[in-house]
């Protein structure tokens, strides 16, 4: 998982706008367990397959699974997942990100992703490797 560390408090906070996932039988059972308490709104989960009871999930995964990590049920999984720094793995595009060199993941999401295009092919950083008229930048 990344947090959001580029915003002033988004330090600990998952954004599950890039999540790394294994596939293994419990990442298996966590995103089943998250999908079926979004599909169940506001009514809890009295059982789940990691072992938490009671879970809602009322809006979307980001906020499901921050009230996993926060809400004191992170020992559910703390030992299977790890929580990397968005700065460098997840940074939102809409407040910079590819003119620092340590941006390895530029998120392009919200009012940022008309962007994409103009940072990606034009910006001060070729991450492309091949341009502005390389491949996925040519007119």
């Amino acid at each position: 998982l990344t947090d959001e560390d580029w915003l002033k408090y988004g330090e600990g906070r998952i954004n599950g706008g890039l999540i790394v996932a294994k596939n293994t039988e419990f990442t298996r059972n966590l995103f089943q367990d998250t999908f079926d308490a979004h599909v169940a709104g506001h009514a809890a989960l009295k059982t789940t397959r990691i072992g938490v009871s009671n879970l809602v999930c009322s809006s979307n995964e980001q906020i499901c699974l921050n009230d996993l990590w926060k809400g004191g049920r992170g020992k559910h999984f703390s030992e299977y997942t790890m929580m990397m720094g968005g700065k460098k793995w997840n940074h939102g595009a809409e407040i910079g990100g590819f003119d620092d060199p340590e941006v390895e993941i530029l998120h392009f999401m919200g009012g940022a992703k008309g962007t994409a295009d103009k940072v990606l092919c034009d910006g001060s950083r070729d991450v492309t490797l091949e341009g502005p008229r390389g491949y996925g930048c040519k007119p």
